[in-house]
């Protein structure tokens, strides 16, 4: 599928400013324009302005009607458990909002529309596969409505495109990282890695043992434009690094280790410093057998590679033209 005429919205955070670099080293007539409203992470998008058209504004001042593209990334979302606990009640309808409004714009245009959805909404521990029953656990709070948004967005884009004939494609991300993934916020590859580089201690939720997969975002980048290319219309994927499994603690212990540290790792009790309506993640790790069956998808980068190139970002002078615009974090995400 070749598309000259790309939007991306939320193209300037972590994972959409990573994609956006992929559009344009593999798609050398690519006319790339860039929505954000810069309400989430910013990563430095220097590189990317004098290829892009770069419009900084709510996605929603898009006008669906006069918009046309070829190619619509959706990606710009309310993330980030601190940045949503103070918009609980609004959460939910923002993401179906943001949702239907490219999906709107896709449909005007006669674009395709691949949405970027979230692994939060399997909502329980395990490795999930993609037709798994959906259950939703009986826990109240800010994360639950970010799950239940982001499972809502998919059924309502889903039944959307079918009446419209629009291509969708759908992901569900499991956890990722790499270079450029703020320290500042809370993530907990950039917040232990940086910890232990400047020898202050590695703060480990509770009892340490939740479990996590993490892939590089390079590698997420990759296999978006592998469902995009090769997906079938109207499936969701799984996208993740199931290799590597490790706990919270061991994560820690690995990163103390791998960077030849002396910091010390403490364990904490998030409620306290995030308060009583906190919920921690549950365990994610993807089944990621249909991308790689379907779209000859495989992540290449184990956890070494993203450790070490996320302490090779945090020792560059530059790593500080991250910015930080919300105090919205994921922490021990």
């Amino acid at each position: 599928m070749t598309s000259n005429r790309v939007l991306v919205t939320g193209g300037l955070g972590f994972i959409g400013s990573n994609l956006c670099r992929r559009l344009l080293s593999e798609q050398s007539d690519i006319e790339l324009t860039i929505i954000d409203d810069l309400s989430g992470t910013v990563t430095d998008y220097s590189d990317l302005a004098p290829h892009a058209e770069i419009v900084i504004a709510d996605q929603r001042t898009l006008n669906p009607f006069t918009a046309r593209f070829d190619a619509v990334y959706h990606l710009a979302s309310p993330v980030g458990s601190l940045g949503i606990l103070g918009r609980t009640g609004q959460i939910a309808s923002d993401i179906i909002d943001l949702a239907s409004h490219a999906q709107s714009v896709a449909a005007n245009a006669g674009a395709s529309l691949l949405y970027v959805s979230s692994s939060e909404v399997y909502g329980r521990a395990g490795k999930h596969s993609e037709d798994i029953d959906m259950v939703v656990p009986p826990r109240r709070g800010a994360r639950m409505e970010y799950a239940l948004g982001k499972l809502t967005a998919e059924h309502v884009l889903y039944n959307k495109c079918a009446a419209q004939e629009v291509d969708l494609r759908m992901i569900r991300p499991f956890n990722c990282s790499g270079p450029g993934q703020s320290p500042g916020l809370g993530f907990v590859v950039p917040t232990f890695v940086s910890a232990a580089l400047a020898g202050t201690p590695l703060p480990v939720h509770s009892n340490g043992k939740q479990r996590r997969a993490f892939c590089h975002v390079q590698d997420l980048a990759s296999g978006i434009l592998a469902v995009q290319a090769q997906g079938r219309a109207g499936a969701l994927y799984n996208l993740g690094q199931p290799s590597g499994v490790v706990t919270i603690r061991g994560l820690a212990e690995f990163i103390v280790d791998r960077l030849g540290s002396k910091s010390k790792i403490v364990h904490i009790d998030p409620t306290e410093k995030f308060g009583p309506t906190w919920i921690e993640a549950f365990d994610k790790i993807p089944d990621i057998s249909r991308a790689q069956a379907e779209t000859g998808w495989a992540p290449l980068h184990d956890l070494e590679s993203i450790v070490d190139d996320v302490a090779d970002h945090l020792r560059r002078p530059t790593q500080g033209k991250d910015t930080d615009l919300t105090i919205a974090t994921l922490a021990n995400t």
